[in-house]
């Protein structure tokens, strides 16, 4: 399961900005998660719940994962199109040739802190 690998990742990138910034703790972590990467949402969410636990700075955070759709160019005919509600198959002209031009993206988009 990469995505405690990654999930880790995240926690030390969080961490950086906790200690630059002089703060006691984050309230949520909002990231964005390609439909066409291999990362699994709901492997991320169990992970944090677990590892959240275990930094102070993040005890009672939330993780917020923003899906973002897979878009296909469809190198045949040029028709862009939602990949996976597709199944890969461009539904102007079925063909599986595409290239991906969106949805591949694994980023920290916010760290939220809320002020008393």
């Amino acid at each position: 399961m990469h995505e405690l690998t990654l999930l880790y990742g995240v926690v030390q990138k969080v961490e950086q900005v906790v200690k630059e910034n002089d703060l006691d703790h984050v309230d949520a972590i909002v990231i964005e998660v390609g439909e066409a990467t291999s990362v699994i949402p709901e492997f991320l969410q169990d992970g944090y719940e677990v590892i959240s636990d275990d930094y102070d700075f993040l005890r009672g955070s939330e993780l917020i994962i923003e899906k973002i759709t897979a878009i296909g160019r469809c190198r045949s005919c040029g028709t862009e199109f939602p990949v996976v509600v597709n199944k890969g198959l461009c539904p102007e002209c079925g063909s599986f040739d595409k290239d991906i031009i969106e949805g591949t993206d694994f980023f920290i988009r916010e760290v939220r802190i809320l002020e008393n």
